[in-house]
């Protein structure tokens, strides 16, 4: 048994048909179906249910395919570890962030980065902390923006930049020729929030319980950018990062006075990573980037 004839069973799952398979393989049709009557031999158990019309997989087949796809995987990944280790500025570099942030930051970072790692090939993915933080320990993520803070032993971190929350009010509201305002004045008007497993509603939370603030409690928006529409057409306001509101000026905002809460973004990866020094460099890299 050896990796190709894996390789050919994942072939024949995607493409459901011989000829193709092999021609995705770069072999011949007779060659496939020779290695894989081969594995079913090693096996002794019968992987294809062969008739004149195709093939199906069968029960064993089916659970040999589960494997087969965790074996390419792993091999995948041990040829990636291997450039990364010869250059770890090199090769695949997968960085996730949470909704309130990653399209209000990824946009000010991406061109930056692709000029000052041009060998990296940079994925940015968006999921909420949890899912992130859970990526990152099981090796699918090679780092991640977080909000402090973050209960992860297995992590190291780096601070890349602290924001104020402003008060996201409607473009008609009488308060729109304030420019700050006091945080007793909030509990005059409906304040509307994310959904449960946002990091940013916890954060909008904790500064609402310490002012003495309710919140809409018949509706709570399921993203950032439903929040901001809400806002927008007067239905209530509510508490916008400063990246965020940077992004969207068509809605008025006003500054806490005496401050209001805050945010601090970390750049997190695991504490084995081979790639240490070069997630140290970034965090250096985009703290100085962050113009605030």
């Amino acid at each position: 048994m050896n990796l190709r004839a894996f390789e050919y069973l994942l072939a024949l799952e995607k493409s459901g048909n011989f000829r193709l398979a092999a021609a995705a393989c770069g072999v011949s049709q007779p060659a496939l179906s020779i290695h894989v009557r081969k594995m079913e031999e090693e096996l002794g158990v019968v992987l294809l249910e062969r008739s004149q019309k195709g093939f199906m997989f069968t029960p064993s087949g089916e659970e040999v395919l589960k494997r087969a796809r965790i074996i390419m995987q792993q091999v995948a990944d041990v040829e990636a570890l291997a450039q990364i280790w010869h250059d770890p500025y090199s090769g695949p570099l997968s960085l996730g962030a949470f909704p309130t942030l990653a399209p209000y930051y990824f946009p000010t970072i991406i061109d930056h980065m692709v000029e000052a790692y041009p060998n990296l090939q940079v994925n940015l993915v968006e999921e909420k902390t949890q899912v992130l933080i859970e990526r990152l320990r099981l090796g699918a993520l090679d780092a991640a923006l977080l909000a402090l803070p973050v209960p992860a032993d297995m992590l190291s971190h780096g601070i890349i930049f602290s924001e104020e929350f402003y008060v996201g009010i409607p473009p008609r509201h009488r308060w729109t020729k304030k420019k700050t305002i006091d945080s007793a004045q909030l509990a005059e008007e409906p304040l509307l929030l994310l959904e449960e497993g946002h990091c940013l509603r916890g954060q909008a939370l904790d500064f609402c319980s310490h002012a003495g603030l309710g919140e809409v409690l018949n509706f709570r928006a399921s993203s950032m950018e439903t929040l901001l529409q809400m806002v927008a057409m007067g239905r209530a306001i509510s508490l916008i990062p400063r990246c965020v509101a940077r992004k969207n000026p068509h809605i008025h905002y006003l500054k806490i006075r005496g401050g209001g809460p805050e945010r601090t973004i970390g750049l997190f990866w695991r504490n084995s990573s081979v790639r240490g020094d070069l997630m140290l460099e970034l965090v250096d890299d985009l703290s100085r980037e962050y113009s605030g």
